[in-house]
């Protein structure tokens, strides 16, 4: 288990600094129109994630890989030690929810030429929703109107970029 540790903190650093030199190459917010530039979400996510990842490197080299695996008390079955706020299994029998998420993305950059982008988000939002195992429809639509919205403030609004 400490070798796959060890394997995640490395490929993670390393995935982060390659996207952190390429996200350096966007052009800044001095040579763009826009309020901030195309490297600025990039660049602050990349860091976040690179600070987390130096967080769990000296996390495991001082205090052990023991804090990273759920400890097993005897009295409880290997199956249900797992996360459980996530869902592994759905009761519809869609186990295949990566497959369904793939298709789902591929419709939706189709569609979006045909129907516009708030259109086409809203009605993969809700696909998604239903894809990732909600089932309560005023769930799927509350979450769907904050999604639409949440696009076109940011991307409308606060970013001075046109949707399609």
């Amino acid at each position: 288990m400490t070798a796959r540790l060890y394997s995640f903190v490395a490929a993670s650093a390393l995935a982060g600094l390659l996207f952190l030199w390429l996200a350096l190459q966007l052009p800044g917010g001095a040579e763009v129109t826009t309020l901030i530039g195309p490297r600025t979400w990039p660049l602050l996510i990349l860091v976040i994630m690179l600070a987390l990842v130096v967080l769990m490197l000296v996390l495991l080299v001082t205090r052990g890989p023991g804090q990273f695996v759920t400890k097993d008390d005897g009295d409880t079955p290997q199956e249900e030690i797992a996360d459980e706020a996530v869902q592994r299994d759905d009761a519809s029998g869609f186990t295949y929810r990566h497959l369904g998420m793939l298709v789902a993305t591929i419709a939706y950059t189709v569609v979006m030429d045909y129907t516009g982008y708030l259109i086409a988000t809203a009605v993969f939002a809700a696909i998604a929703n239903v894809i990732l195992g909600e089932r309560k429809p005023l769930r799927i639509l509350l979450t769907t109107c904050v999604a639409v919205a949440l696009v076109a403030v940011v991307f409308d609004r606060l970013l001075n970029i046109p949707l399609p």
